[in-house]
């Protein structure tokens, strides 16, 4: 939820309902991904950072993911989706080893625990009588805190009319159109003008 909030308050959404859809599958898909660590047994290192966003990002905008209509505005987006997620863990209780997120890399390889346990510990003990306790509380408390800034977002980009979504739909035509506007703006601001 926090990256769709953070996509759209970067990129706006979009007003047709398939870009939209589109947006939203993308950005949510951005919000999850740092957790395929989990895959490998790396959680909370270097997805969980900002090297990993830039890198992301770097890709996404290069490649024209249809999240905003400028490579800026993507590349902006998608950096900032990626890294709602540390930063909610950031913000959570963490019960394993090492406790917090690597923030940092590749700067650093410290964990960054913020210390404010506004999340709750999100538990993979599936054995534990209490585990569909400790995980329902956890993400009843997300969409409690999360859901109003969501809508929050939502509404102020649906009044702005989903600005600076033109080239949303990812269609050739409408990467070269940005293309040429992003490079006629580029020529402008050197002209000073």
């Amino acid at each position: 939820m926090a990256a769709l909030a953070v996509g759209w308050g970067v990129s706006g959404a979009p007003a047709d309902r398939r870009s939209l859809l589109r947006q939203t599958a993308i950005l949510v898909a951005i919000g999850i991904a740092p957790d395929l660590d989990l895959l490998i047994g790396r959680h909370s290192m270097e997805t969980h950072s900002v090297g990993a966003a830039v890198i992301v990002a770097t890709f996404a905008a290069w490649q024209r993911w249809p999240v905003a209509s400028s490579r800026l505005m993507i590349w902006l987006a998608v950096a900032l989706a990626w890294m709602s997620h540390p930063l909610l863990d950031a913000l959570g209780s963490d019960t394993s080893v090492p406790i917090g997120v690597m923030a940092f890399w590749p700067l650093s390889n410290a964990h960054v625990q913020t210390g404010w346990e506004v999340f709750g510990p999100i538990s993979r003990r599936y054995w534990r009588d209490d585990f569909l306790a400790i995980n329902l509380r956890s993400v009843s408390t997300e969409i409690l805190i999360l859901t109003p800034i969501l809508l929050a977002t939502r509404w102020i980009t649906g009044r702005r009319g989903g600005q600076g979504n033109a080239g949303l739909r990812g269609g050739t035509e409408n990467r070269e159109t940005s293309d040429h506007q992003e490079a006629a703006e580029t020529r402008r601001s050197r002209r000073g003008l």
